[in-house]
C-alpha cells in the first residue's frame, strides 16, 4: 500500500512539472503567425499626412493637448477619427508579400497614402470576398481588415472636431437672446431667475453647453454670419461668439472664430437655448 501511495505521489509531481513546462513554453497562440505592419507607437506620432489620389492633401499635427488640422485649413481635429486613423500602427496581417507586381493590388497608383512619422502606408484595392484591404509599407504588401479603410478620411472636412468647445475651454457666462447664465459663488445663476430649479439642475444645464457634441461639423463659407447672436465667456477670459443659424429641423450653431457650423439634433435646441425647468411632479404629487 505504501508503495502504491508513493507511486501516485511521484506521478502527481510529474504531471505538475509537465503542466508547468507547457505553461511556460507552449506556443503563444493557436493559428497561423501574423506580421506587424509597423513598430511605431501612436504616442510617438506628431504629424500625419493623408494624400488622396484626387483632392487636396491633409496634414495633421499634435499639439500639447490635442490634434489639429494644419492643412488645407486650420482647425480642431476630431479625436475619435484620429484614434481610428492611428490604429493602422497596431494592425497585423496573416499575409506579407514582396512589393512586386503592384498593379495586381492596385498599388502602382495608390488610392490614398497615409504618412505617420517616417513610415508611409499606401492603400490599394480591397478584396471584398475576403474582407481584406491591401496595404503597401516597408517594401511589402499586407492584407489587413477591410474595416481599416473606413478610417481614412476622404477630405479634411471629415476630420473637423464635433465638440463645440475644446477640452480646456470652460464656459463661465453665457449670454443668450432671452436670458443670461453665469457662475456666482460656485454655482450657475440665471437672469431672469430659473424658479424652482436646484443648483444641481442649473449646473447640469451648463455642463450640457460645455460638453456639447454635434452630429456633424462643416466649414462655413459665407463671409458675414447671420442669425441670432450669443456670447460665451470662458474661464480664461476669452469670449466666443456663436450664431444660431437654425433651430429647426435641426439646431445649427456657427462658431465665428473657427468658421465652423455645428449641426445638432433638434431636441438639443430645447436644452441649450432655454433655461432649465423644474422637474415635472410625478403622479403621486399631482
Amino acid at each position: 500500500m505504501l508503495r502504491t501511495w508513493l507511486s501516485l505521489a511521484l506521478l502527481a509531481v510529474a504531471v505538475s512539472a509537465l503542466a508547468a513546462w507547457l505553461f511556460h513554453y507552449r506556443a503563444p497562440a493557436d493559428g497561423p503567425p501574423t506580421h506587424a505592419l509597423s513598430t511605431l507607437k501612436a504616442a510617438e506620432i506628431k504629424r500625419i499626412r493623408v494624400e488622396p489620389a484626387e483632392g487636396a492633401a491633409v496634414e495633421l499635427e499634435r499639439t500639447a493637448d490635442a490634434w489639429r488640422i494644419a492643412r488645407p485649413f486650420e482647425g480642431r481635429a476630431d479625436a475619435g477619427r484620429i484614434e481610428r486613423l492611428l490604429a493602422i500602427l497596431d494592425a497585423r496581417s496573416a499575409v506579407r508579400l514582396p512589393a512586386e507586381h503592384l498593379a495586381r493590388y492596385d498599388l502602382e497608383r495608390p488610392r490614398v497614402k497615409v504618412t505617420m512619422g517616417a513610415q508611409t502606408f499606401a492603400y490599394g484595392a480591397a478584396n471584398e470576398a475576403m474582407r481584406e484591404q491591401y496595404v503597401l509599407t516597408n517594401d511589402a504588401v499586407y492584407a489587413i481588415a477591410l474595416s481599416q479603410r473606413v478610417a481614412i478620411p476622404r477630405n479634411a472636412d471629415m476630420l473637423i472636431s464635433r465638440a463645440l468647445f475644446a477640452p480646456g475651454e470652460i464656459p463661465v457666462r453665457i449670454d443668450l437672446p432671452d436670458f443670461t447664465a453665469a457662475i456666482e459663488r460656485g454655482t450657475w445663476a440665471f437672469v431672469p431667475p430659473a424658479v424652482d430649479v436646484s443648483p444641481d439642475e442649473r449646473n447640469a444645464w451648463a455642463e450640457g453647453w460645455r460638453n456639447a457634441s454635434a452630429l456633424g461639423a462643416v466649414r462655413h463659407e459665407a463671409q458675414a454670419p447671420a442669425g441670432e447672436a450669443l456670447n460665451v465667456q470662458l474661464k480664461d477670459g476669452r469670449t466666443i461668439a456663436l450664431h444660431v443659424l437654425a433651430r429647426e429641423p435641426e439646431l445649427v450653431l456657427l462658431r465665428a472664430d473657427e468658421g465652423v457650423r455645428y449641426h445638432f439634433a433638434p431636441e438639443v435646441a430645447k436644452k441649450l437655448l432655454a433655461p432649465p425647468r423644474p422637474p415635472r411632479p410625478d403622479a403621486a404629487g399631482k
